[in-house]
């Protein structure tokens, strides 16, 4: 969000997984907490499931612009790589038009076109994280969280917004 806020965007959409995933609702939290912190205000309006399939794009995009969005976060690589067919088909510009960013920075982001800006997760370090969960419950010691911190990989997909 500080990204794109950065680069004059004031009405982000957000394009999230599926309703009833833990990430997706932990996704949902942390892009409203973020909206906040830029000095934005969220617009329920903008924000949707989409179910992790990139095919989602086609019903949400057209009404992410109708509300006047002039950038549009998704919660998956595969959901932005829809997002950015879908701008392509209406005949938009990314990111003159429209910037998009996607989640977990997967191998497409980068040979997407144009490459995705994404937030990464390093997947090593998720299936270190998964080992050491499984490791931990196997000995009978509990844990509650286990949180990674993710980076911005700034590629092509955003840009300043659209005068």
């Amino acid at each position: 969000m500080r990204h794109l806020a950065g680069l004059g965007h004031r009405k982000i959409a957000f394009l999230n997984g599926t309703r009833d995933s833990m990430v997706s609702e932990e996704r949902r939290l942390a892009f409203l907490h973020a909206t906040w912190l830029c000095g934005l205000s969220a617009d329920e309006r903008m924000m949707a499931y989409g179910y992790y399939e990139q095919n989602c794009a086609r019903e949400y995009v057209p009404h992410f612009l109708a509300q006047g969005a002039t950038a549009i976060l998704c919660a998956s690589d595969g959901i932005a790589r829809g997002v950015l067919a879908e701008l392509r088909r209406l005949g938009l510009r990314v990111p003159g038009d429209v910037s998009v960013m996607g989640y977990d920075d997967l191998p497409l982001a980068a040979g997407c076109e144009p490459p995705l800006t994404t937030i990464r997760q390093d997947r090593t370090e998720l299936g270190k994280s998964g080992f050491f969960a499984l490791s931990s419950l196997l000995n009978h010691i509990p844990i509650s969280t286990y949180l990674l911190h993710a980076q911005l990989i700034q590629r092509e997909s955003t840009g300043k917004v659209p005068s």
